[in-house]
């Protein structure tokens, strides 16, 4: 697979036999061709393509940035022609089948704004229990403020989405785009990944059943 377009093939290939529809296949055929010609000549490295990836999701349109984001970490080992991550992703399931529409507010107060504006209080039972157990852990009261902060703004975008653990990844990216300081992105990282398993673990009720439209009991 050292061809670059031999590896765009096989990606798009890929997530269409796992179920993507044809519309979500060719938006992201898109997508990456725009993102191949950024990186049409360099080193095919792992800085590179970071780099690159980096001003790539900044210069798009804003609505497409969660998405271009996504689309791009999914197709990272791809592009380096890392066989062994693919099928590691692959078993667990960890290639999203559909392009969601993540809200991006701008700025982390921005969509905090938004999320009080709308008076959203939907938060599953799995958020107290994990900010319980960061306090019997003896974590600082400001961490646990910080964390839950983040945690209720990972959850209001989430809100609208299939319950499965794609939606939760790209929800984490949408989050990561409002915030603009490394120090908070170093913060939400290890929130979302210790948080990921009380949240699949402890969903609404109706969750648990599936009973929305698009949602999961084995996300």
């Amino acid at each position: 697979m050292a061809d670059v377009a031999a590896a765009l093939e096989a990606y798009l290939q890929l997530i269409a036999r796992l179920g993507a529809a044809q519309e979500v296949v060719e938006q992201r055929r898109a997508l990456l061709l725009r993102l191949l010609a950024r990186l049409s000549g360099l080193p095919r490295t792992v800085e590179t393509y970071q780099a690159v990836v980096e001003v790539f999701v900044a210069d798009c349109p804003l609505q497409e940035r969660v998405l271009a984001m996504s689309c791009c970490r999914e197709f990272y080992c791809f592009w380096l022609n890392d066989m062994k991550k693919v099928v590691e992703i692959t078993s667990r399931s960890g290639f999203s089948l559909f392009n969601p529409a993540i809200l991006l507010a701008g700025t982390f107060d921005e969509l905090v704004d938004v999320m009080q504006r709308r008076r959203f209080r939907r938060f599953p039972p799995s958020l107290g229990l994990y900010l319980g157990k960061l306090f019997e852990d003896g974590h600082p009261d400001e961490v646990i403020r910080q964390r839950g902060i983040l945690l209720k703004a990972l959850l209001f975008l989430l809100d609208p989405h299939p319950f499965d653990s794609t939606s939760y990844r790209m929800a984490v990216d949408g989050l990561l785009l409002h915030l603009q300081d490394p120090a908070d992105r170093q913060l939400l990282l290890p929130a979302v990944r210790e948080y990921f398993p009380y949240w699949q673990s402890f969903p609404f009720a109706r969750q648990r059943v599936g009973t929305d439209k698009g949602e999961s009991a084995s996300p």
